[in-house]
């Protein structure tokens, strides 16, 4: 069984990491969704010895099959509560990642659906407020850095 790391900012909550994966396309943003069993990020448990950028890329690529390009300067949290996780909560940090231009994201491992579409459409489909406000957030500073 992997163990589940608890890197302190939430303590004692589990810690989990991924991106909001975008591709260009005629220059706008596609935003690229998963789905287990709803739609999201890819993300994923942080493994022993990994940072946070190490999972969100390992996360991105067991989902997509992409070797996506992250933006350092792009960081959220969001704090999901359950009784399903330790001590009740799980933190997700995700980042900002580009797909290049020469990869197509495809459905892997555990995914059942993979879809890009514009914000408008991305919004519609996300259930959680939290993953809302995270791509809302995601589109501005993408928008701000075209600047």
């Amino acid at each position: 069984m992997k163990k589940k790391l608890n890197t302190g900012e939430n303590p004692g909550a589990e810690k989990s990491c991924g991106a909001v994966l975008y591709k260009l396309v005629d220059g706008k943003p596609l935003y690229i969704l998963v789905r287990g069993t709803v739609f999201g990020f890819p993300k994923g448990h942080v493994e022993p010895g990994e940072s946070e950028v190490e999972t969100a890329s390992r996360e991105v690529y067991e989902e997509t099959g992409v070797h996506a390009l992250f933006d350092a300067g792009f960081r959220r949290r969001v704090i999901y509560r359950s009784p399903r996780f330790k001590n009740g909560r799980k933190n997700v940090i995700f980042f900002l990642a580009k797909c290049p231009d020469d990869q197509e994201p495809t459905a892997q491992n555990e995914i059942k659906l993979l879809i890009m579409k514009p914000l408008d459409e991305a919004l519609r489909l996300l259930r959680l407020d939290t993953l809302k406000q995270v791509l809302l957030d995601a589109d501005a500073y993408l928008r701000g850095r075209k600047r």
